[in-house]
This record gives C-alpha cells, sequence and structure tokens, in this order.
C-alpha cells in the first residue's frame, strides 16, 4: 500500500484542481441543465430518435477522475440517449417511426438495421445454414442469432434451463470502412500492413458555424437474449422474433439446427467512437433488465480497487435476497455456488429446456450474482429515464455504467478507464471478479487476424 501513497497524493491535488477550474462560457444556445437533456437536439426535453453522434461535455485538457463530482453524469446520459434511439421503432429500411419509442411494440428496431458481424467479416455460417433471403436479421425478418457463448467460451443458462445467445452487429459508418480498408478478409488485413492503424470513424458534431459538418460515429453493438419459454414474460422486455442457429458441433443431434424462438432482451453494449471524450478509446456503454441478478453479500463500490484480491472467497449471494424473480439467480438455493460456468461439455436439445452439460438435462440454470455496485450518481441517472419511460418496457432496463478514458493510465488506472471495472452479468458473467474485468482494458489487447491493432474491435480477428 505504501507505494501508491505519492500516487495518492497525486489523485487528491487533482480533485482539488478539478473544483477550481471555472466553468465553460455559455453557450449562445439557452441549453437546459445536464439532467434535463433527454435529446440531443431541440427540444430537449422530449424522448428522441436522434443518435448522440459526441459527448462535448468532456474537457480534452483535463484529466477527470471519477471522484470529481458529477464527472461521470454526462457520460451517462450519452449512453441513455444513445440507447433510446437505438431502441427506436425503426420502418423497413432502419430508420426511425414518426411513432414514440414506447409504441409500435411489434416493430423492429432501429439497430436492426445494423449489418450482422458475420455478414460484414465471414463467413456467414449461420445465413448459409438457415437461409439468409428468408431470414435476414434485419427490419423486415426474423432476428438470426448464433453466437452461443462468452467471450471466455462460458456459457449462460436461464432460470428455465435455457441458453443464452448473443448478437453482434455493426453501424454502415464501420461496415463500410471494414470494406473499404480491406479489413474484412484475412488477406486484406494482411496486404493493409502493421505500418498503417487501423483507424475506425469518429462522430462529431457540426460546428458553430457549420463550417465543419457533423459525421455520424462507429456504433458497434452486442446484444444477449433469453429465450422467454412462458408467454407471460414478454410484457416485461423487448421481444423479437428469432432464429437460433445451433451448429452440429453443438447440437444434440449432429446436424445443424436452425430452432425458432420468442427471445428476450436481457443486456446490450453500445461502443461507439467518438472525436472528444478521448474517443480514440472509445465510449463504451453498457445495460441489463432489471430483473437479471441481485447484488452480491460483498459487492464493492466500482473504483474500491486499494485490495490485494478484490472478492476473497468469490462473490457472495445476498443472504435474504429480494423476493422477486431472477433470470439468472434462484433465491431457494443457497448452497448453489455463484458466478460460475457449466462444468462439462455442453450442447443443445432439439426441443426445450435446450441446455445439455455432458449429455443431460442442465439441473439448474447459473447462479448469478452482481459484484460490482452501480454508481450512486449512475442510479440515479437511472431513476430519471426510467422515470420518463413509464409505462413501456424500457423502465424495466438499467445502465450499468459508462466507461470512457478520464484518468492517466498508471498501475491503478490500467488503460486510464474510468469507471476502473466494467462488466455486464450477462455477458461477462464469469469474469466479474477478475481483475482485468474491464472492457477497455480488455479491448486494448483486440488485433486483426494478420496479428496487428484493431482499434479496440475484436471481431476483425473473425476474417478468414
Amino acid at each position: 500500500m505504501a507505494r501508491w501513497l505519492p500516487r495518492l497524493f497525486l489523485i487528491l491535488a487533482t480533485l482539488v484542481l478539478a473544483w477550481a477550474i471555472p466553468a465553460a462560457p455559455a453557450l449562445a444556445e439557452e441549453v437546459p441543465p445536464l439532467d434535463a437533456r433527454f435529446c440531443v437536439t431541440p427540444p430537449y426535453d422530449r424522448l428522441c430518435a436522434t443518435l448522440p453522434y459526441d459527448q462535448t461535455d468532456f474537457d480534452r485538457h483535463f484529466v477527470y477522475m471519477i471522484l470529481v463530482k458529477g464527472a461521470q453524469d454526462p457520460f451517462d446520459m450519452f449512453s441513455w440517449q444513445a440507447f433510446v434511439a437505438l431502441n427506436w421503432p425503426a420502418d423497413a429500411s432502419g430508420s426511425p417511426r414518426a411513432a414514440a419509442i414506447g409504441q409500435v411494440p411489434a416493430a423492429a428496431r432501429v439497430w436492426q438495421g445494423f449489418q450482422r458481424r458475420d455478414s460484414v467479416i465471414g463467413p456467414d455460417q449461420a445465413s448459409t445454414a438457415c437461409g439468409a433471403a428468408a431470414l435476414p436479421g434485419g427490419p423486415s425478418g426474423a432476428l438470426l442469432v448464433d453466437e452461443l457463448e462468452q467471450a471466455d467460451g462460458g456459457v449462460l443458462i436461464d432460470q428455465a434451463r435455457n441458453f443464452v445467445v448473443y448478437d453482434t452487429r455493426m453501424n454502415a459508418v464501420a461496415a463500410d470502412y471494414i470494406r473499404s480498408a480491406g479489413l474484412d478478409t484475412r488477406a486484406g488485413q494482411q496486404a493493409f500492413g502493421a505500418d498503417k492503424a487501423v483507424a475506425f470513424p469518429k462522430g462529431r458534431l457540426p460546428d458553430a458555424g457549420a463550417t465543419l459538418p457533423g459525421a455520424a460515429p462507429t456504433v458497434m453493438i452486442k446484444t444477449s437474449w433469453r429465450l422467454l419459454a412462458d408467454p407471460a414474460e414478454e410484457a416485461r422486455f423487448l421481444t423479437v422474433d428469432g432464429v437460433v442457429h445451433v451448429p452440429a458441433a453443438r447440437s444434440e443431434s449432429g446436424k445443424d439446427s436452425c430452432l425458432p424462438a420468442r427471445l428476450g432482451l436481457v443486456g446490450m453494449h453500445i461502443v461507439m467512437r467518438t472525436h472528444s471524450g478521448n474517443g480514440d478509446e472509445w465510449i463504451w456503454s453498457t445495460f441489463e433488465h432489471v430483473d437479471n441478478v441481485p447484488l452480491a453479500a460483498n459487492a464493492r463500490a466500482v473504483n474500491s480497487i486499494y485490495a490485494e484480491e478484490l472478492f476473497p472467497g468469490g462473490c457472495q449471494a445476498p443472504a435474504a435476497p429480494p423476493r422477486q424473480s431472477y433470470s439468472f439467480f434462484d433465491p431457494d438455493c443457497p448452497s448453489c455456488r455463484t458466478n460460475s460456468s457449466a462444468e462439462g461439455d455442453w450442447s443443445w436439445a432439439a426441443a426445450p429446456p435446450y441446455a445439455q452439460i455432458a449429455g443431460q438435462p442442465a439441473r439448474r440454470g447459473s447462479q448469478l450474482v452482481r459484484c460490482w455496485k452501480i454508481f450512486e450518481s449512475t442510479a440515479a441517472v437511472n431513476r430519471r429515464w426510467q422515470r420518463r419511460l413509464a409505462g413501456t418496457v424500457w423502465a424495466n432496463y438499467m445502465l450499468i455504467s459508462t466507461q470512457w478514458r478520464g484518468a492517466d493510465k498508471s498501475p491503478l488506472f490500467e488503460h486510464g478507464e474510468v469507471p476502473r471495472f466494467l462488466t455486464n452479468t450477462t455477458m461477462e458473467s464469469f469474469g466479474q471478479s477478475d481483475p482485468n474485468g474491464t472492457c477497455l482494458g480488455c479491448h486494448a489487447e483486440a488485433t486483426t487476424a494478420a496479428g496487428n491493432s484493431a482499434n479496440f474491435i475484436f471481431s476483425l480477428r473473425n476474417a478468414r
């Protein structure tokens, strides 16, 4: 601990300086306080389908620390604005409809018009197996999903003993850059060379005089889905008709399977590269459904990092969890081991419940708890947005946090990420207590299939 004291004194000094920095000059246009800006364009007090292109409340000349009061708020509001815009009901072209977000519940969402990762960086085995023409996975068709495991190879099982499935998409800005740079194939990545840096386009707002036009950001989306076994559950989730591609190697039948399913959204990563806010390292937002998991009995504050071991003995189940129905926690199983991936080879049965472990039906679902507390300020932002979204399924979702580079890189903040840790219980279920459990830190190691830096995007390594 002693070796950290000089740096801690430096941090405290930085915080004192933060309070002394004068406020930014007022904008020519009257802009309401940050907590009233539900839309990024006037009128600001409404929910809207306008995607934020940048996060300009960030002062890139100052090194923020999360302890500075209010430093996180601009990023969390940015996350919610993006979440609402991307989940706005869309028409057949993927453009936002004139309806409000809570209307037309059966409509596709804006992000469904984004391109599937494997349709850009193939091979697209799911479309080949299940029929690309019949199942485009866009606004006019069923959601075709084929990601069956998490990044670490683990599988998540809900309390109905069905596997959670995943979908990764990118907007046209990202897809066009990948194709134009030749990064969609291994040969193209090798030809791209190690002397050039992969650099996805940054979002930018137009300048005050409109001499420099705005530019849409690169946007990457990853979603996680439950297979809803009970129609009564559907009222609490964004639901879509889906088709799950199960390859022969993971199917009990030994054949490729295309399983129709009603899917309920339980998690969403939104990753955007912006001009401001140290956008070179992107802004990382992650959302979850409020019914996913309870908070661990020994949960830590997300920047409480001064410990040799973060969670001795693991993240523990609460002694008396709220009596509610969780998707990934059984309150009647106090002896169940928490946050552990299923042991044994896994496969899909031909009919629900689909989860098979070592050739036998799973005995129970995964027992998950949340290891990291949600910031008090983030929880306050969640409450404001949930009140505005009351009466819609979107009030059942919450922002876990927004990660951005707001500190100098150091042993305490490995990549300068703030907050220091960020995991989604449905996507990084079994790595929450990992000392490297950080979106930015993990993706900083992303490389292309050719072995060069991939500008934080792991998807490029899938190229063949």
